[in-house]
């Protein structure tokens, strides 16, 4: 955010300020023609490495079921996705069938990048950098998106709805927040009666720069500048939000019913992040005599119990057509079972694009599990030319949610998806 993005906050006197933006959607005329035509992209990141294979499942495939023998779901405990399609829902995930059967959900089957890396870290830092080949990751895809791509006005092109700023977004300046009512200055009570009045004289005692040559002391003004404005915007936009549905009560459905809060008031911001985890899965993903309960049941059933009701919310209060959501996580886990009732790391995965806009459907190549060497527990998902690159998935946003080239932001060209 830099100072001569923030002509359209407060201009310089923040007393009472906040007040106007309470509960009311923000005028078209502070939207710039750029930012008014986008659609928002909301990130979910699952950390830990879902098990693709056991919740997209190719139930009645003999490898799975000798791979599997404790943790495999039988073909009856499974939901349909559709005709054709010899892999199957799993039960936790009724509401992602829900979103699919009405055209809402796309599944980006077997993706991952070349020489796939079995670390959380290194492989979350190959995704953050949208570069496989990166050892030291200092911008983000999304930061270099801000950086090169954005041509909008609004001072805050992103929000990271977490504890701490995604490493998508190294190399940027991106609000970083869990609750809203956190996202403000702390005041000492003792001296301080009016904290609006007490923001608007640390503003305004930033902008009275005693040496506006020095560059150091300009850029921390315009931090403090900064952070005045877009906590007095964040805390007044949207006061008066009501979700139209009721969200599960888990922390991701509470950060997505955040960014559904500033879409529904028309905040400009063109992309959120948030992430869920749980998914690292080494014991106990299943119950012993239930394979389809357990760890990895609940979470999914979390998951996506979140997703549906903020895409059912968003699209009630009319900016249904106005959102994409992409799902991702760092990598799947082997096809075998371990002896914990558990999967190890693995390579390849699976990704999802929800929403509206979305060409709904299956794309990419499920895994062949035919070509699986035993001993199962050691086998990982090749990356070959059934795989789909994860640079295709970045570009396909950039093109379709952004409006962008891809091509300086990812380093090269990528084909896109038909699921935008």
């Amino acid at each position: 955010m830099t100072t001569s993005r923030r002509d359209f906050l407060m201009s310089g006197a923040l007393a009472g300020a906040a007040a106007p933006f309470a509960g009311v959607r923000l005028a078209p005329s502070w939207l710039s023609a750029d930012s008014a035509s986008l659609k928002k992209l909301v990130v979910i990141q699952i950390r830990g490495g879902w098990d693709y294979l056991n919740f997209l499942i190719q139930a009645d495939h003999p490898v799975y079921q000798a791979a599997r023998p404790n943790i495999g779901i039988p073909r009856t405990s499974t939901l349909q996705i559709e005709a054709g399609l010899d892999y199957y829902w799993h039960p936790a995930l009724a509401p992602l069938k829900d979103l699919y059967d009405r055209g809402d959900l796309a599944i980006v089957n077997n993706i991952g990048y070349p020489n796939p890396n079995l670390s959380h870290f290194e492989s979350e830092k190959k995704w953050y950098a949208g570069d496989p080949t990166v050892s030291v990751l200092q911008n983000g895809w999304l930061a270099r998106y801000i950086q090169q791509g954005y041509t909008g006005t609004f001072p805050i092109p992103a929000i990271d709805i977490e504890g701490g700023l995604s490493a998508a977004f190294s190399g940027a300046r991106v609000p970083v927040l869990t609750n809203i009512a956190q996202y403000a200055f702390q005041y000492d009570a003792a001296t301080s009666a009016d904290n609006t009045l007490e923001a608007a004289l640390l503003r305004s005692n930033a902008l009275l720069l005693r040496d506006p040559a020095n560059p150091d002391l300009q850029h921390v003004a315009s931090g403090i500048v900064d952070a005045v404005d877009s906590s007095a915007l964040l805390q007044s936009v949207g006061a008066g939000y009501t979700p139209a549905v009721t969200y599960p009560n888990n922390s991701l459905a509470n950060a997505l019913q955040l960014a559904a809060r500033y879409i529904i008031y028309d905040l400009p911001t063109e992309a959120y992040y948030t992430s869920t985890g749980g998914y690292d899965t080494h014991a106990n993903e299943v119950v012993a005599a239930a394979p389809h309960t357990g760890t990895l049941a609940n979470n999914l059933a979390a998951f996506a119990g979140a997703l549906k009701a903020f895409l059912d919310d968003v699209a009630a209060q009319g900016h249904g057509n106005d959102v994409v959501v992409m799902v991702f996580s760092e990598f799947s886990r082997r096809l075998g079972q371990n002896g914990s009732l558990g999967t190890d790391h693995g390579h390849g995965g699976v990704a999802f694009l929800a929403g509206a806009p979305v060409n709904g459907g299956a794309y990419g190549n499920y895994p062949d599990l035919s070509a699986a060497t035993t001993p199962y527990n050691n086998y990982y998902i090749p990356f070959n030319t059934l795989s789909t690159d994860f640079r295709s998935l970045y570009a396909t946003v950039l093109e379709r949610v952004f409006g962008v080239n891809h091509v300086p932001i990812l380093g090269g060209t990528f084909p896109l998806l038909g699921a935008l």
